[in-house]
């Protein structure tokens, strides 16, 4: 069975309207001490990170197991689910960073860039999980 619209046949359609509420945007230039504010959130976000990629990595190698073990596709179809929970969410903190203006260094994933009093990261700082402070960047450091 097929289906088609034929806008002769004079069918109205009517769309649902959503409401999306959207985030206030939050400060995308630090200077040393508003960036320092933003450690404790660095940190929590890095630790959800950290936390899901082991979650992660568990999953994955249970899913191997259960696969070779000749588990059926009902047993195996919940932890599929989780790990793509997992999967997402951590996708999903890019954005969190996103949101402050921070970038994850693609060279060093530890080491997250955050922009300066001209919203630039030139000039701006960095922090690294386990650091109680950020430090500024030097201009070497900002290249990437």
């Amino acid at each position: 069975m097929s289906f088609r619209f034929n806008p002769s046949e004079g069918r109205t359609f009517r769309l649902m309207s959503v409401s999306v509420q959207q985030e206030t945007p939050m400060k995308h230039a630090y200077d040393m001490d508003d960036a320092s504010k933003l450690v404790p959130l660095l940190e929590s976000i890095f630790q959800e990170v950290a936390d899901r990629r082991v979650a992660i990595r568990d999953m994955e190698k249970t899913l191997v197991s259960m696969k070779r073990q000749g588990a059926t596709a009902d047993e195996i179809a919940p932890v599929t689910a989780k790990l793509a929970i997992h999967r997402r969410e951590l996708r999903h903190t890019r954005g969190e960073f996103e949101r402050l203006g921070c970038v994850v260094d693609e060279h060093n994933p530890n080491r997250v860039v955050i922009p300066g009093a001209g919203g630039k990261l030139d000039g701006g700082f960095s922090w690294e999980p386990g650091e109680s402070n950020v430090r500024s960047l030097t201009t070497e450091e900002t290249v990437f």
